[in-house]
């Protein structure tokens, strides 16, 4: 994806019951710095 594209889909996955998710951190690599996406 490059800059300024959007992506729209569903990105599932299990966390503990009761836990409140604030934001994400995605890589697009394992030497990448990442982003952090706050979640709404």
């Amino acid at each position: 994806m490059n800059p300024g594209n959007t992506v729209k889909g569903k990105l599932v996955f299990d966390v503990p019951e009761g836990t409140k998710l604030t934001s994400l951190e995605l890589h697009d690599s394992l030497f990448s710095d990442g982003v952090q996406v706050n979640l709404k």
